[in-house]
């Protein structure tokens, strides 16, 4: 099959399973952001995140997890969906990634739907699907297979998509047309910069990991209580993607796998703090909040909980 026309029937496919962007890079597009890396920890930007300093060539060649890698099809799922007046008074703030079904198994699973399809076109076809798994830098080949720039707020920004999307990556041992990068439209806006509550951006674009909230209260090498405030995000932070205006009125998510989960976008810090373990399970079951667990849940609770325990 020529490699255009199955390009077209995999986006086609990726459509089809919900998939709301899907660029190509090749596998070598992205080896020169090892040295960017290797500035970034030399800024001590990783803080405690040593996994972050580990083999950083790796994160930037796709062959090291699929030697026969010839292309990387790198797809965004949307987990937009619209909340009219979140977050109220008194709640505990919750990234809108977190608000349903753990996203790896989402999208891993529609990933492998699509390395099976083209498992029944391409003879002797190996394939590897990642989502925030492996140590690959998936926005780095996102940008690079032209889903979009790297914003401000040092996320994948997309001009019809805003950034409320997460991202996948197909590596293929089939060779497929790459796609080229778009160009940076953030020109010299710095709302997101300036609305980041941890001062965790100290450039467009970069990111200060030891001093992002979402790093800090979301990942089990954080430490919430190191954070100079959690301005009341009990889990991750969105702050600098609200602040976007390309985030304004992004499309909403057809998924109904990744629609908030009941009293998600409700929850206090006293709710959390006074939850049994068992009803923390009942209710977060299958979630990225589950992964976390309730212990280190309930750390973030009594950082953000105030006087009157409610906030």
């Amino acid at each position: 099959m020529d490699a255009s026309y199955l390009k077209s029937q995999l986006a086609a496919e990726a459509e089809r399973l919900g998939f709301v962007a899907l660029g190509i890079a090749a596998p070598d597009a992205v080896r020169a952001e090892t040295t960017r890396h290797e500035e970034w920890l030399a800024r001590g930007y990783a803080g405690a995140l040593d996994y972050l300093g580990r083999r950083p060539a790796q994160r930037y060649d796709p062959r090291w997890l699929l030697p026969e890698c010839a292309s990387v099809v790198v797809v965004a799922h949307s987990i937009y969906t619209e909340a009219p007046g979140w977050p109220a008074a008194g709640t505990a703030k919750v990234a809108r990634y977190a608000w349903g079904d753990n996203y790896h198994e989402v999208i891993g699973g529609k990933l492998a739907e699509l390395g099976r399809w083209l498992d029944a076109r391409v003879d002797g076809h190996r394939w590897k699907a990642t989502v925030d798994t492996s140590p690959l830098n998936e926005k780095a080949l996102a940008v690079a297979a032209g889903l979009g720039w790297r914003g401000g707020h040092s996320l994948v920004l997309t001009a019809g998509l805003g950034s409320y999307f997460m991202l996948g990556c197909l590596l293929t041992s089939q060779a497929l047309p790459p796609d080229a990068p778009v160009d940076n439209r953030c020109g010299d806006c710095r709302l997101c910069l300036d609305a980041c509550p941890a001062d965790a951006l100290p450039a467009p674009g970069v990111l200060d990991a030891s001093r992002c909230l979402s790093y800090l209260n979301s990942t089990r090498r954080g430490d919430p209580a190191s954070a100079p405030t959690l301005d009341g995000w009990l889990y991750g932070c969105d702050a600098c993607q609200q602040a976007c205006p390309y985030n304004s009125a992004p499309p909403v998510t057809a998924e109904p796998r990744v629609q908030p989960r009941p009293g998600i976008r409700e929850l206090t810090a006293r709710e959390v703090l006074d939850m049994p373990p068992a009803e923390f399970t009942r209710r977060f079951a299958g979630t990225v909040l589950e992964e976390y667990g309730l212990m280190r849940l309930q750390a973030s609770a009594a950082l953000v909980a105030g006087p009157d325990d409610r906030l």
